[in-house]
């Protein structure tokens, strides 16, 4: 497989990389993917990706687009994504993406206590200072980000989010924008730093090392492809987010 980058053909590797498959068909594949894993293809990134492994385990994917991949998770966000597998399912899933058919969860924490469930609406663009990451702003693309709380910690709340649309970097732009940055999240947390007061020394050693932001893809719903069900799959948080969330909850319970 060969893309066209600065007008010269790149070879892509095909690279045994384990993939996590919790669902597999002719049409579609749904991958738990682990974080510290990069998508696709980009700068600083043209091996050691989704794509690579892609390529090396599923021979057809070479001659889709973007190897099937028809969304992103960043590379610190765990979770699910799917994968096609024909160029058939490839144009559907792009199409449902487009007409927002495709219902996408995640599990988060976020640093501060939130009152209530509620919506976040503020367009996104591209930050005008550092081209890399986004921020909220007018001209911005319309992005619509709806939160349940499920847990309120002394410090930090534990929430389930659906976004209706897809923006880069939405969940993570959103909850910073109301001051509740994702934990762990040093891009867009503004400043505002973990509240580590009262807290037994186990728990802060393990607050000041976790290293990713605290974000994980736990479900995906849309209708199959060829057998118009309504299909719904998910995943439980990883490791990780498991022992932040026990920590928590142990240190409100004493």
């Amino acid at each position: 497989m060969c893309v066209n980058k600065n007008f010269k053909f790149v070879e892509i590797k095909k690279e045994n990389i384990s993939l996590n498959i919790i669902f597999e068909d002719s049409e579609i594949l749904i991958i738990n993917k682990p974080s510290n894993f990069v998508v696709h293809l980009g700068y600083g990134n043209m091996s050691g990706t989704l794509l690579n492994a892609l390529i090396f385990h599923f021979k057809n994917n070479s001659s889709l687009p973007r190897a099937g991949i028809v969304h992103r998770l960043d590379k610190n966000t765990s979770g699910l994504l799917v994968v096609a597998k024909t160029i058939f399912t490839y144009n559907y899933l792009v199409n449902l993406f487009k007409k927002r058919e495709i219902i996408k969860e995640y599990d988060v924490i976020v640093i501060g206590r939130i009152k209530q469930s509620g919506s976040i609406n503020y367009p996104i663009k591209r930050n005008i200072y550092r081209r890399t990451i986004m921020m909220i702003g007018s001209g911005g693309k319309k992005a619509i980000t709806n939160y349940t709380v499920i847990t309120r910690f002394r410090n930090y709340t534990y929430v389930r989010v659906q976004i209706k649309t897809g923006r880069m970097h939405q969940i993570r732009v959103h909850f910073s924008s109301i001051s509740h940055p994702i934990f762990g999240d040093s891009t867009y947390s503004k400043g505002i730093k973990y509240n580590l007061l009262g807290y037994s020394e186990k728990t802060r050693k393990f607050l000041c090392k976790f290293s990713r932001p605290s974000l994980h893809s736990r479900m995906l719903r849309f209708i199959h492809p060829i057998t118009n069900e309504l299909q719904t799959w998910t995943a439980s948080p990883p490791l990780d987010m498991v022992h932040l969330l026990t920590l928590l909850y142990c240190e409100d319970m004493v």
